[in-house]
């Protein structure tokens, strides 16, 4: 949005990226908690957990893996800036460029011009039949290779395992909230949240746009030496 460009793209503000009031999590102990439970892999989300665990364990993750895990800590879920995704991408995967890294963040949290639709989240809870992320996993080994508590489930409750009955997670040996967190959010309800809040923000920066485009028009209808 209106101003540096660059190294200083993460500023605010910035012609790159959108204005958009994220929660803090150096001043917010719950985003901060958040945070801390998506870069280790313990969100209760299976699918993102698999790949975050892949990423420390392996250094790699697939780009449609990247794209969950960028739209889940962004706009989707948990309301927390790129920034923060783009420093773990930076630091862990072998294959980080600097570039491709930061620009990627900021298209997958909607924020650049060139993002899609701020509306378009991706669920982290995959249909392996109609995924828009290309998961054809029915048999949960993405899930058992990387979140090996769960590995006793049946394979329809992998993904989403606080869906499985008391008696399949008994029989697996999984105590949801001790063996296996239970969803750090509820992804329906906090995802539409989200979409109100990012619309709203973007309502605001076209309104503040639309000001200071009005002012520098007056300020070159003035006659006379500059003001500085």
């Amino acid at each position: 949005f209106p101003c540096s460009q660059g190294a200083a793209f993460a500023a605010s503000p910035s012609p790159v990226c959108a204005d958009i009031p994220w929660d803090d999590p150096a001043t917010d102990a719950a985003a901060r908690a958040k945070l801390e439970a998506w870069e280790h892999g313990k969100t209760g989300y299976p699918l993102i957990d698999a790949a975050m665990r892949q990423l420390r364990e392996q250094g790699f993750m697939h780009h449609l893996a990247r794209h969950a895990v960028a739209c889940f800590l962004t706009r989707g879920d948990l309301w927390l800036s790129w920034t923060h995704g783009a420093a773990v991408f930076e630091r862990d995967l072998l294959d980080a460029d600097w570039a491709l890294n930061n620009f990627n963040w900021l298209w997958l949290a909607g924020v650049a011009p060139w993002s899609a639709p701020y509306f378009r989240v991706y669920s982290p809870i995959p249909n392996h039949k109609s995924s828009a992320l290309n998961v054809d996993d029915a048999d949960g080994a993405f899930v058992d290779r990387f979140v090996p508590e769960l590995k006793g489930l049946p394979a329809k409750y992998k993904y989403a395992p606080w869906t499985a009955p008391l008696a399949d997670l008994n029989k697996a040996r999984v105590k949801l909230g001790e063996t296996y967190p239970r969803p750090v959010v509820d992804h329906k309800v906090q995802s539409a949240a989200n979409i109100a809040k990012f619309k709203a923000a973007a309502q605001r920066n076209k309104a503040l746009a639309a000001s200071l485009s009005g002012c520098a028009a007056a300020s070159k209808k003035r006659k006379g030496a500059p003001l500085y």
